[in-house]
């Protein structure tokens, strides 16, 4: 058997093959010396680089094929692996084996194309995968369509690698019927709530962006023309390996396997908004069409496809950046309609197998990857503008990105270094998203303004404000200048105020945030309801007086009885926070040493209520309006300490929303809280669930560390045993005996282990319905809080796009921005709720309005969750 080194430079011999035909007899002769004794590592190494370096997978198929003359049970192993291996990633649902299955299926695709299998046998494969979607489509269980979708996808996009091959099995057009089958069943638009934009002025009222039909409706333009050349099918960004290797390395090439059956198992979910989670829609920037749509070949085509097919929605094909700018008109000669997926396809696959090299002391992994994509060279341009579209589609996607929106951060930023005209073509990007700002979806406005203020305090705040300078005419609650302001306040948090204040136009300074300080409003609200008990606090607090003496004092003054333990709560709280303001460590100072009062006076009780939610007001209420991020950050210091719950949160949500008078009134006069509507809250709301989420993702750590200890001791046992049983039928019993003593000894640190483990997994059960009851029990007090007072609004998003979303845009009214933040509310925790808080959610919905009841339902659980199981017609 070959030694560790051996091993390791054949898998960075397979990871480094080029696809040049020197490189590939070269490393394919090598490989046939030593395969007989080291087909499964050489097999495991061959599925690696398939899955990690997926822009090669005809590379690494023509490698497989040139050894399949001399050397086919390796191929055939390869085939088999495979097989089985995509099997296994069907059968889950997490974001690695989603990307694997869809990876693995390409491999498959292209085996015919090199000689491995025969057209109809891997056509039998993509089929399997359709006709699993199909049943799933047939049998209408509660949240099918996600899957079913992605298994339509995955079919799809592994064709453009090997479509003009596959098309003369005659089983081809069988299974393209079938996935024409398939989405007449399918409704469209499955997730209205996951589009970026709304649809552009004048457009029909049923508009929806569908992701799949437009896979489907590039796939089958080719498809047509390939019918009568295969050439239709040639896109420039696939290497064309099979046409520089021929010759000799494919006369003898051995014969055709055949691959195993596919199994797909089935999948259910308790209900539409688990589906969505598990499997969300493609990440797509579309935009406005910013041309004119009659002059536009994919409007023509999408013109021919829909009504032919006659669906009762139409298809949006509006994008950010005109067509030409991004893939071309499909002019003769030009780039095709599958160039552009086959990019968009590099791209995430790409961010996909380098994310787990993110890191910060030099340029990452996935930027430097990104730059080397064999993009077609023709149009350099061009691809530049595709990849950064692609990027802030794949950053901006709802209901959350594929990977940390921090990842994306960093990419851009290290392409805009290693690429000298790159920050040109990002700017015109984010220039024509904030053109159409005002039609772009409420939490990706956030998170964009999240990456700019990121960027720009990497970049020594530079940025072409002057271009933007008309925002200081407009209305404060104009979108445009909403956004503006919104990535000022987030850049004062990265950087010091003055710096960010000298580095606007003079005319955007009245967009800065208030100078940090405390809230004074709220504070003398405060002073001037507590019977003078603030003053009291306050010197209390210069005199670090424990909590006991502060609560015997509130007790035998009388203040308790007259400000009740609500009102003592918030008076303790705001002369603590007052005291600590200098910084969060005083912050946590301040709340530790009061913690026994603090608890005291808000727990619950058999005759009273808990009155938590007070110190939610009072620490959100203290900061509000007067400082960029405090407000945040005091919140989550109570929620760190235990003292208060994230039902907590959600109550003051409720009733802040109630009150309005006592919330507030908006961004830049909250005199007395935080008002829903503002920034802030939608912080501290996204704060109270994540930080549930983030205890169970470390506990599930926890408990998958345990389980890999458990499963290394089991195979070191089995080593052991074998060890023994090969050392008794050879005559060593010394040797034996030794073996079966350490089998023994491993056997008793397993028992052990095995223990740990079963204690670690009880804490993620827990942690699992304690996420569910946080994001259950807020999406609940939005609903119940906001539906009644939101009917004008949703019937305003539900009506036709207004024709000026740009600088001409109307201001946004505070029923508006509510409604969008309930929607981001609820379409970002739908994922944790679980089905008996999605139910709740949908009851409390049966009073509201149905423009109301169709916005809050479809973001919680999607237009077919929502809408039932009935299919389009």
């Amino acid at each position: 058997m070959a030694g560790s080194r051996e091993l390791e430079e054949m898998r960075e011999a397979i990871i480094h093959c080029d696809g040049s035909p020197e490189m590939m007899k070269h490393l394919s002769g090598l490989l046939a010396q030593d395969l007989p004794a080291l087909n499964e590592p050489a097999c495991k190494f061959v599925l690696e680089c398939v899955q990690n370096l997926p822009v090669k997978t005809p590379v690494y198929a023509t490698l497989v094929a040139m050894l399949n003359h001399g050397c086919g049970e390796f191929v055939e192993e390869v085939v088999r692996a495979t097989c089985e291996l995509l099997e296994t990633s069907l059968a889950s649902a997490t974001l690695d084996d989603r990307i694997r299955a869809r990876l693995l299926l390409r491999f498959v695709a292209v085996w015919p194309v090199v000689g491995i299998v025969s057209e109809s046998a891997a056509v039998d494969i993509l089929d399997a995968v359709v006709c699993a979607a199909l049943d799933a489509a047939e049998k209408g269980e509660p949240g099918w369509q996600p899957r079913a979708d992605y298994l339509a996808y995955i079919a799809l996009a592994a064709l453009p690698w090997a479509g003009g091959t596959l098309q003369k099995a005659k089983e081809f057009d069988r299974m393209m019927d079938s996935i024409e089958d398939y989405l007449r069943k399918r409704r469209q638009g499955p997730d209205p709530a996951a589009m970026l934009f709304a649809p552009p002025a004048g457009s029909a009222a049923d508009t929806v962006d569908d992701w799949l039909e437009e896979c489907w409706g590039r796939v089958n333009e080719v498809r047509k023309a390939g019918a009568q050349d295969e050439a239709s099918w040639t896109v420039k960004s696939i290497p064309p390996v099979t046409d520089v290797v021929t010759g000799d390395e494919f006369e003898y090439a051995g014969h055709k396997h055949t691959p195993p059956p596919l199994k797909v198992v089935e999948m259910t979910f308790s209900g539409a908004a688990e589906a969505l989670a598990a499997y969300p829609v493609r990440p797509r920037l579309r935009c406005g069409n910013n041309r004119s749509p009659l002059n536009s070949p994919v409007f023509l085509f999408f013109f021919f496809f829909v009504f032919l097919r006659k669906p009762k929605r139409l298809v949006s094909s509006s994008r950010i950046l005109p067509q030409e700018q991004t893939e071309g008109l499909w002019d003769a000669g030009d780039w095709g309609p599958l160039e552009r997926f086959v990019a968009e396809e590099y791209i995430a696959d790409t961010l996909w197998a380098f994310e787990p090299g993110f890191r910060r002391d030099a340029t990452i992994p996935a930027a430097d990857q990104m730059g080397t994509l064999p993009l077609p060279a023709d149009h350099p341009e061009r691809c530049q503008f595709l990849v950064a579209e692609t990027l802030f589609g794949e950053m901006l996607a709802l209901p959350r990105p594929a990977h940390e929106a921090v990842f994306y951060h960093i990419v851009i930023q290290d392409l805009c270094q290693a690429i000298p005209s790159f920050p040109k073509m990002m700017a015109k990007v984010v220039g024509q998203m904030f053109r159409q700002i005002g039609r772009m979806e409420f939490e990706a406005r956030e998170r964009l303004a999240d990456w700019m203020a990121h960027h720009l305090s990497c970049f020594e705040l530079a940025w072409p404000w002057q271009s933007w300078v008309h925002v200081a005419d407009q209305a404060s609650a104009h979108p445009q200048r909403t956004f503006c302001s919104s990535v000022v306040r987030r850049l004062c948090r990265l950087s010091y105020y003055d710096r960010v204040k000298e580095s606007l136009p003079d005319e955007l300074h009245c967009i800065m945030p208030n100078t940090p300080a405390l809230n004074p409003d709220y504070i003398l609200e405060t002073l001037n309801g507590s019977s003078g008990a603030l003053r009291d606090l306050q010197a209390f607090m210069k005199e670090k007086k424990p909590a006991a003496e502060v609560m015997e004092w509130l007790k035998t003054s009388g203040k308790l009885d007259a400000l009740g333990r609500a009102g003592a709560a918030k008076v303790l709280t705001v002369a603590a926070l007052q005291h600590g303001q200098k910084c969060i460590t005083h912050h946590n100072v301040l709340l530790k040493r009061y913690e026994g009062a603090l608890t005291e006076l808000t727990q619950e009780s058999s005759e009273e209520q808990g009155c938590a939610d007070v110190m939610v007001a009072a620490a959100a209420g203290i900061w509000a309006g007067t400082h960029p991020h405090m407000a945040v950050t005091a919140v989550s210091r109570l929620l760190e300490l235990g003292l208060v719950k994230p039902a907590d949160v959600a109550r003051w949500l409720e009733t802040s929303i109630s009150d309005e008078t006592a919330a507030g009134t908006d961004e830049d006069g909250a005199s007395r809280g935080v008002a829903w509507g503002t920034a802030d809250a939608w912080d501290i709301a996204c704060l109270a669930v994540e930080t549930v989420a983030a205890d169970r993702v470390n506990r599930e750590w926890k408990a998958s560390a345990a389980r890999r200890k458990v499963e290394a001791a089991e195979a070191q046992a089995a080593r052991a045993t074998a060890d023994a049983d090969r050392a008794a039928s050879q005559g060593r019993h010394v040797d034996a005996g030794r073996a079966k003593e350490a089998a023994g000894r491993i056997e008793g640190k397993i028992a052990r282990l095995r223990a740990e483990l079963d204690d670690a997994s009880l804490p993620v059960e827990h942690a699992g319905a304690q996420l569910a009851d946080a994001a259950g029990a807020l999406c609940l007090a939005l609903v119940k809080a906001l539906a009644p007072k939101l009917a004008d609004a949703a019937a305003d998003a539900a009506g036709p796009t207004p024709a000026e979303v740009g600088a001409d845009a109307a201001p946004e009214r505070r029923d508006q921005r509510a409604l969008a933040m309930c929607v981001a509310a609820l379409r970002r925790f739908r994922s944790y709720v679980g089905a008996e808080y999605e139910g709740k959610v949908r009851e409390a919905l049966g009073g509201a309005s149905a423009e109301v009841a169709t916005a809050l339902g479809e973001a919680m659980s999607g237009r077919v969750g929502f809408s039932g199981a009935a299919m389009i017609e």
